[in-house]
């Protein structure tokens, strides 16, 4: 059967036109690194302005760009029109993948495999090639008060597991105090279209000195798959440290996102002369140690006994920084009548987020007390026998008349001796309690004033530990006001008259050398300190001798 030459020609025209209308999709490699990019061509001779449904790549891909290109060649008789697309694609991850199947009009691709190989296996890396493992470290601020909360993160990306034997250096400062935070924390995100895995690790900050502070690099260490050395350094992190808004002695500085005080005193609207209650006072702030938490308690009140029985601080570890608590215990004894006036509690503080002081304050507490009352003895003198028995009635009612005077007279007398005692005993018992208040008076000051010492001598210590002579000068005045109490004491000269030590006196003599001539020498405070704690074992020892004298003395007037 012969076909016409019209018709023929129509057949394969078809076909022709049905070959070209498929879509095609090529890679211009098929093996390729991790992070490096490839290039996707998809082609199609379809008259259709139709893009093609790029969305089955977002999975796998990250587009980079795109590009449409239109081509038309000439044959005989005929003009054939081509739409090609072109493609910047990064695979993420490694291992074996696939270009999905791609939709253009009514037309689909073909898939196109392709071997994604590990990054850090690439032998020659181009410039720009993504890092198998890379450090990053930064604050949150480069600006903070002295004794604000500053955290540092240091992230950790890495496109494979981290080696069991990585290693990365904890940040260090001698003008900070600093304190990791909670557990390590690892997530996964995607940098320049590659998803590394993050290891990150934070720390709180909190810096001691006014001024410009450094904090070290932190150095990351690792074995590679390849057996090649990994080292990796950060640079050193700067702070710049504002000083206090207002500075004062007896003024406290207190930066922090956050204060909040409670009290758990019941509701108690009368309550016995001598009986003792529990009131425990706790302050909360975000942003701060616990151990720059200040002491919360008012010890004096001249119409109770307060003691302080027990100290507790606390620290949380969160991703946003340190939640510090301080918790005190007190035991509270009326002593006399009426309302006993716990006063207000008010705590200043400087908000660090807010950039203003705030107050955090406890209301005051009025306490009614009373005397309580004591079962009444009966000292009624009744008859076992009836003195006056019909059978044994005297004849002579003067008789009976002398018989009752005389009872009178021998009660009357009795009486009075009786009631001499009792105030003599009463007189007793008012000077042991007086003796006793008084004691007690003298033991919450002293109390009070070792509570003082002990937190001037730990910021004396902490200057002498950094070696800063002009830290030192101060701190040392303020712990000698609180050792001697003696508030007037406002130079070097006079802590050495009143030390009359031989050995500390030398040393604050190099001190002051230090603070008033430019030696380059480093001043060093552990002797000053190592002086400074014998001088405060010593008067404790004599203190604590004291008090067993004064015990013995009490006990045996």
């Amino acid at each position: 059967m012969l076909i016409h030459p019209t018709k023929l020609l129509s057949v394969l025209f078809f076909v022709s036109f049905s070959i070209h209308a498929a879509v095609t999709a090529k890679l211009d490699q098929s093996t390729i690194y991790q992070g490096e990019k490839l290039t996707l061509t998809i082609e199609t001779d379809q008259t259709n302005q139709d893009r093609p449904d790029l969305r089955a790549l977002q999975k796998d891909y990250v587009l980079l760009s795109t590009k449409k290109v239109t081509l038309s060649s000439h044959s005989t008789n005929t003009i054939i029109t081509k739409n090609r697309w072109v493609l910047s694609l990064r695979p993420i991850g490694d291992g074996e993948k696939i270009i999905p199947p791609i939709k253009v009009g009514t037309e689909i691709s073909p898939e196109v495999s392709l071997f994604v190989l590990p990054a850090e296996q690439n032998p020659h890396p181009s410039e720009g090639a993504l890092r198998p493992i890379y450090l990053d470290v930064e604050l949150d601020k480069d600006e903070a008060y002295i004794n604000a909360q500053v955290i540092l993160s240091a992230r950790i990306f890495h496109l494979s597991p981290l080696p069991d034997n990585m290693n990365l250096s904890q940040p260090e400062s001698i003008d900070a105090l600093i304190k990791p935070l909670e557990e390590q924390k690892k997530y996964s995100t995607v940098v320049s279209g590659q998803r590394y895995t993050v290891t990150e690790n934070n720390y709180a900050i909190f810096p001691r000195e006014e001024g410009s502070i450094e904090i070290s690099p932190l150095f990351l260490s690792a074995t590679l798959t390849n057996g090649n050395l990994l080292e990796l350094n950060s640079p050193p992190q700067i702070i710049s440290v504002l000083p206090p808004t207002f500075s004062s002695s007896n003024t406290l500085w207190l930066p922090a996102q956050s204060v909040h005080l409670e009290d758990n005193v019941p509701d108690l609207n009368h309550i016995a002369v001598g009986d003792s209650f529990t009131r425990i006072i706790s302050m909360e702030a975000e942003g701060i140690p616990a151990s720059a938490l200040p002491s919360l308690s008012v010890l004096k009140n001249e119409l109770a006994d307060i003691k302080l029985l027990n100290v507790v601080l606390e620290e949380q570890m969160t991703e946003h920084g340190v939640v510090s608590q301080r918790t005190e215990e007190l035991l509270i004894t009326p002593l006399e009548t009426g309302e006993v006036t716990l006063p207000a509690i008010d705590i200043p503080w400087w908000n660090t987020q807010t950039d203003q002081g705030q107050t955090a304050s406890l209301a005051s507490k009025v306490i009614s007390t009373s005397i309580q009352a004591k079962p009444k003895v009966s000292n009624e003198l009744q008859s076992n026998d009836s003195i006056n028995n019909e059978g044994d009635r005297p004849k002579d009612t003067s008789e009976l008349l002398i018989w009752l005077l005389t009872a009178i007279s021998i009660v009357s007398v009795l009486g009075w001796i009786y009631s001499f005692n009792k105030l003599r005993l009463l007189q007793n018992i008012s000077k042991h309690n007086e003796e006793q208040l008084a004691q007690e008076q003298t033991m919450r000051k002293q109390v009070a004033t070792e509570i003082a010492e002990r937190n001037t001598f730990q910021a004396l210590s902490m200057a002498c530990n950094q070696n800063n002579p002009a830290i030192t000068q101060l701190r040392l005045i303020e712990w000698a006001q609180s050792f001697w109490n003696d508030p007037l004491l406002l130079s070097l000269e006079q802590v050495c008259e009143n030390a009359k030590n031989q050995t500390l006196n030398f040393l604050i003599v190099d001190l002051e050398q230090h603070l008033y001539s430019e030696s380059p020498e480093l001043w060093r405070g552990d002797l000053l300190l190592d002086a400074i704690d014998k001088l405060r074992k010593r008067q404790q020892k004599r203190l604590d001798m004291q008090a067993g004298d004064n015990h013995l003395s009490y006990q045996n007037p």
